[in-house]
């Protein structure tokens, strides 16, 4: 029978921190009738169009109000992309490739993740009044069901730092509105669980798969693929909808699109783009699972 092994004394201690730092998601917060458009939502060098010749163009009022739609951005990915992850999650908890231990930090994982989906969308529909239309990653139907699996839990793993890179910071700024810093601050807490699991699990996965991969075609598949899916979740970070709601189209663009595609692809955003993800490349990297972590920024 095809399992997984798992380091399950890690697997154990992720499942105690779950349980000790369990808490009522509906009770959790203090929802305020509305948040203040008087400072920034996240630190200013979180800001997609930070480091442009943009960004000094804008007023303080123009990033305050960026601020608050890319933070409407972020949570909404979170909402869309955690309807994915527990799709998946929910078909393979109970296959016979995951022994009991992880079967149950996979309910645990569910719980939590359904939490954060309805806190989430509560704050988008209560401060915006909307959640952005979600855009789903690309894929084809994949055969062979350990690379399928590698490649669900790694698109959720990498999803997950890029949102955690975010929600560290802006969880630890005591100048954010009280709301937001404490949605990411809590965010930030329960993540880093999921991290540390989503991790041991690609990272086991993906040895299964090598392990007699002589010829090196799977590794480079693999490689190539995961570039792939991070240079997607770069491109998640860029949103026209963010800039129209946000009024910070100038005459120059054309349309909110045309101004999305000129940030994504400034030169001037590639370092921003390697701070941001270089801890999920580092990781790959390490592990053999990508053959360098500096193609972000080239």
């Amino acid at each position: 029978m095809l399992q997984i092994e798992v380091n399950r004394e890690q697997i154990g201690r992720l499942l105690a921190l779950s349980k000790a730092g369990a808490y009522n998601p509906y009770e959790r917060f203090s929802w305020p009738d509305h948040v203040a458009l008087d400072r920034l939502w996240c630190d200013e060098d979180l800001l997609t169009t930070y480091g442009t010749e943009l960004h000094e163009q804008l007023t303080p009022e123009q990033k305050i109000t960026l601020s608050k739609w890319e933070a409407i951005n972020f949570f909404s990915l979170n909402v869309h992309g955690i309807k994915g992850v527990l799709e998946f999650v929910s078909q393979i908890i109970h296959e016979e490739m995951y022994d009991d231990i992880v079967s149950d930090y996979m309910h645990i994982f569910i719980s939590e993740e359904n939490a954060h989906m309805w806190f989430f969308a509560h704050f988008c529909k209560c401060y915006a009044g909307k959640i952005y239309s979600s855009t789903g990653f690309p894929s084809s139907k994949i055969e062979d069901r350990l690379e399928r699996d590698l490649y669900m839990f790694a698109s959720t793993l990498i999803f997950e730092e890029f949102v955690d890179f975010y929600n560290h910071k802006v969880g630890a700024n005591e100048t954010v509105p009280a709301i937001v810093r404490d949605i990411n601050r809590q965010h930030h807490i329960d993540e880093s669980r999921h991290v540390s699991f989503g991790r041991e699990i690609v990272r086991q996965l993906f040895h299964m798969l090598v392990e007699n991969d002589k010829s090196g075609e799977k590794r480079a598949r693999i490689s190539g693929t995961l570039k792939d899916m991070i240079r997607y979740f770069v491109g998640l970070m860029y949103r026209p909808e963010v800039y129209a709601d946000a009024g910070v189209v100038t005459e120059r663009f054309s349309s909110p699109s045309a101004l999305r595609n000129w940030l994504r692809n400034s030169p001037d955003r590639k370092k921003f783009h390697g701070i941001w993800f270089r801890r999920t490349a580092d990781f790959f990297q390490r592990a053999g699972m990508i053959d360098d972590a500096a193609f972000l920024t080239q």
